[in-house]
């Protein structure tokens, strides 16, 4: 689907490359390029079930977005943060489920349920300068490479990432839950609507970002991604090395991933501006709160 008409204020060049594995009897993850919108989701819940779950909410996403902005001539945070409910509550139908119906609203996932990770990037343009809005629910992650630095851009919803960041995190390296406990996804029971986390950077001219599953950073250090990502200069043949990386590092899981490369830019930076992923600005934001019937409050909120 093309979405240009969205606003998209770069010319992109990307690539993608998905592979089962060595060990699964299915490919739950897909993944979407349809420019300004890249996106990967790492299905769960049984073969069927995640396949099902990961495609819904692309879907999904994908045809929200393309119905057009709700205001202005860009994609921005509400019409994001309206896609990726509408998603997480398709996503939820398929068990049968209202997630407005349940009793609590921090429900863990629940084993066995249709669910799915869900993370990528959206271009857009915040006071006339191009950004990348940065979304991602799960252990799904995606990264920036620009000026010879590799960065995170997103943190992993999971019992291990909490674990690491908790006080006692010293005390409890020993008990460290596994790595593929997921405490936020699309779908997969929860209860109420999933809460992304959100982030903005500006784009130039050169970026190249990776978008991918968990069965390419579980087996791939991140140090060796820089390695790759700033070695091909083609974006599919980056895409193609980080999955062969991940097969090679012994990657339990199916592996996915999306090289989106800044080609052209307009406007471009001013010539002093730094540009590394590692000096760049980043920034958490939220869209403006907002309390439905299908929408429960964060902790904290009134």
């Amino acid at each position: 689907m093309d979405l240009s008409r969205m606003g998209a204020v770069l010319t992109p060049h990307w690539g993608a490359a998905s592979d089962i594995g060595p060990v699964r009897s299915h490919n739950e993850d897909r993944w979407l390029a349809a420019p300004p919108l890249y996106a990967v989701a790492d299905g769960m819940g049984g073969h069927a079930d995640g396949e099902l779950a990961a495609r819904t909410a692309l879907d999904v996403l994908c045809a929200r977005l393309a119905a057009g902005p709700q205001e202005g001539q860009g994609q921005g945070f509400l019409d994001l943060d309206a896609a990726i409910a509408a998603a997480a509550l398709a996503v939820s139908d398929l068990a049968g489920r209202d997630p407005a119906g349940a009793s609590s609203p921090w429900d863990a996932p629940t084993p066995g349920a249709p669910g799915t990770t869900l993370t990528g990037a959206l271009t857009t343009s915040l006071d006339g300068t191009p950004h990348w809005l940065v979304f991602n629910i799960g252990d799904s992650r995606t990264y920036l490479c620009a000026g010879g630095a590799l960065r995170r851009l997103t943190r992993d919803h999971s019992a291990r990432e909490e674990a690491r960041h908790h006080p006692l995190a010293g005390d409890l390296a020993a008990d460290a839950p596994a790595p593929n406990i997921v405490t936020r996804a699309l779908g997969a029971g929860t209860a109420g609507l999933p809460e992304p986390d959100y982030f903005t950077c500006l784009v130039a001219r050169g970026d190249r970002l990776l978008i991918c599953s968990d069965g390419v950073h579980g087996a791939v250090a991140d140090s060796d991604l820089a390695v790759v990502l700033t070695t091909r200069e083609d974006p599919q043949q980056a895409a193609n090395a980080v999955v062969d990386l991940a097969l090679a590092g012994g990657t339990r899981d199916n592996a996915t991933a999306v090289v989106v490369d800044v080609a052209e830019l307009s406007p471009a930076w001013p010539e002093e501006t730094p540009i590394g992923a590692d000096v760049r600005e980043v920034r958490r934001v939220r869209p403006a709160p907002t309390v439905t019937a299908r929408r429960a409050p964060a902790r904290g909120e009134d």
